[in-house]
């Protein structure tokens, strides 16, 4: 019960923060593996960026913002908020009732960027888990991870719990998978998508696009539709489901780039991008 109570005084301080809500989805088959993600933010300033590989490095394409004071009286910090590696490796990050964690107190603090070097050193969804796992989880008071491979393995980190999918198809928006009563939940984003996987839940990534269509709302900035077997990725832009630009995220992340501003690769400056757009 003081659990309880504990988390409902958090919810009711951090609210503006967690109703910006995000929405995930995961989609397999025997041959196809398909994640996707909208990102709810309070700002539109969006950015794309790409580590290189290097030794026992993979490369990583990241998809974030710089914090300027959204999270507390801090310098400003870039943080990713997506990102996938040259592995076929991908993770998703979303706001989450505050519970701070337990089980990991006692082992190493390896940061805040803790899904950053997931990407780098880690080629599976069980690697990655075992990182977590094994490393001090404070920062993690208020947000939770999905990580998904290319062999289609899939798991949510909630930071003492770790929610591995069963079946084909999985759908994550802000609350916790293992106990919704802590908050977010009723979640009109995660009942709409899962009525609808209930009816279709194909592998593709038109399908992907649509549920995180039907899951898109005022606060939504950008979305992002991943094959991690091909590794193309198409994003989309302020609502704009008609219009995504392909990109092929192996590539990218085998050579690196600057960060470059979401809204200017969408608008058409593509030169920062070139050889890397699907179909050229």
């Amino acid at each position: 019960m003081m659990r309880r109570l504990a988390v409902a005084l958090l919810l009711t301080l951090t609210a503006p923060a967690i109703a910006l809500a995000c929405t995930g989805v995961v989609l397999t088959d025997d041959r196809s593996v398909i994640v996707g993600g909208n990102e709810d933010w309070v700002r539109w300033d969006a950015w794309m960026w790409a580590s290189p590989p290097g030794e026992d490095v993979h490369g990583v394409v990241y998809f974030g913002y710089e914090i300027r004071g959204e999270w507390g009286e801090r310098a400003p910090f870039w943080y990713e908020f997506h990102g996938i590696n040259d592995q076929g490796l991908y993770f998703d990050s979303f706001g989450a009732p505050c519970v701070a964690p337990r089980s990991t107190l006692g082992n190493p603090w390896r940061g805040e960027h803790l899904m950053a070097r997931a990407m780098e050193e880690c080629s599976t969804t069980e690697e990655a888990v075992a990182l977590f796992t094994s490393s001090n989880l404070q920062f993690m008071q208020c947000q939770q991870f999905l990580f998904v491979d290319r062999r289609g393995t899939a798991a949510v980190i909630e930071g003492d719990e770790v929610v591995w999918m069963d079946g084909s198809s999985l759908a994550l928006t802000n609350f916790y998978l293992s106990d919704p009563t802590l908050g977010g939940y009723p979640c009109w984003r995660y009942d709409r998508v899962t009525s609808m996987l209930a009816q279709d839940a194909a592998a593709t990534p038109g399908r992907a696009a649509e549920l995180l269509e039907a899951a898109s709302h005022p606060g939504t900035r950008y979305s992002l539709v991943v094959d991690l077997v091909q590794g193309l990725g198409e994003v989309y832009y302020a609502h704009d489901f008609a219009n995504p630009l392909c990109l092929d995220l192996f590539a990218l992340a085998a050579v690196g780039c600057e960060r470059l501003l979401l809204s200017n690769i969408m608008d058409g400056e593509h030169d920062a991008v070139s050889g890397f757009v699907c179909g050229e």
